[in-house]
């Protein structure tokens, strides 16, 4: 994706309701990820500014915070920076109570930043400055971290569970984006279901010869679909999938065929962003190599990776956990 389309699919994505089990990733609590944010939180203090670049909802500010209130002494000062185009409002309920210590910075470019030479005592992402390691962030992210900084990062890993995740996904939307797949028989189907708007049409609907074979046919693949869900681990778009038709067949019923075809347009929109995000994942999913051209484009701005550490949820990586100072 380019700069544009990250903006845009992203925005919806912490607008929207997503469809991909991936999209939450790993919860903190559950995972060493948690014990990453908990040692961050051990450097901060009330005088501390804290920077969380590609920051979304703000979830690790929260947690920092969540972490702090235990502590005797104060909040720190916290940023969020995102590029994408988020309603401040939606935030703002989730920071009522700390509002003076925390600022969101939306539609901001993590590859221009805003802010001045060494404003931060410490920068923050979690699963997403990886997007941007191509195009400037880690000059950036230098550039606004003090000289007795430190930058603590969560990265997707090339070995996490949730890469396999994602690949799963993305293998589960192609095969309902099929050719005479899934999507195209539901498709096929708003029409029968719009006659059903006139009762006296189901009977003559039991005769029809087009609409039998295509309501078999759906039936069949829908059977596939059943057996699919039962042998995956992640089964959370096929079940998304018979779901959705049931809404569309509602919808075409209710309304016709023009709001059932407009239902569906959208939730293939939102299978066709789910999918794009999860390649970008895997696309932007650092292993060791990586990690190592990493340490020498730090270096090159008078930084080192200090902390390089796999986090594991379960006994499966799901993170790198990396500090630049």
């Amino acid at each position: 994706m380019n700069k544009k389309q990250r903006q845009t699919n992203w925005t919806k994505y912490w607008t929207e309701n997503q469809i991909d089990s991936c999209s939450a990733g790993v919860k903190a609590q559950d995972s060493e990820i948690n014990n990453f944010w908990a040692d961050t939180e051990k450097m901060l203090n009330e005088t501390s500014s804290v920077l969380d670049l590609c920051t979304g909802k703000g979830d690790v500010i929260a947690q920092l915070i969540k972490l702090q209130k235990n502590k005797k002494h104060g909040l720190s000062l916290y940023t969020g920076a995102d590029i994408a185009a988020i309603d401040q409002e939606i935030v703002a309920d989730r920071f009522v109570e700390v509002s003076k210590n925390v600022s969101m910075d939306y539609e901001t470019d993590v590859n221009a930043l805003p802010y001045l030479d060494e404003a931060f005592d410490i920068v923050t992402s979690q699963f997403g400055v990886e997007y941007a390691f191509e195009t400037g962030v880690v000059k950036e992210l230098c550039r606004v971290m003090k000289s007795t900084g430190k930058a603590r990062l969560v990265l997707h890993h090339s070995d996490s569970i949730l890469l396999k995740v994602a690949k799963e996904e993305m293998s589960h939307i192609d095969i309902l984006s099929e050719k005479a797949g899934y999507i195209e028989l539901i498709e096929q189907l708003i029409p029968v279901f719009a006659k059903l708007r006139n009762p006296a049409n189901a009977k003559k609907l039991n005769k029809d010869e087009k609409a039998i074979r295509v309501r078999d046919l759906f039936n069949k693949e829908s059977g596939v679909l059943l057996s699919r869900i039962e042998r995956s681990n992640v089964p959370d778009i096929l079940k998304d999938a018979l779901n959705q038709s049931k809404k569309i067949f509602h919808v075409a019923k209710l309304q016709g065929s023009s709001a059932a075809k407009a239902e569906l347009s959208r939730y293939k929109g939102e299978l066709e962003q789910s999918r794009e995000r999860m390649s970008d994942l895997v696309e932007v999913a650092v292993s060791k190599e990586q990690l190592e051209k990493l340490a020498e484009t730090v270096n090159k701005f008078g930084k080192k990776i200090t902390v390089q550490q796999e986090l594991k949820s379960n006994s499966h990586i799901v993170a790198w956990g990396v500090e630049i100072a």
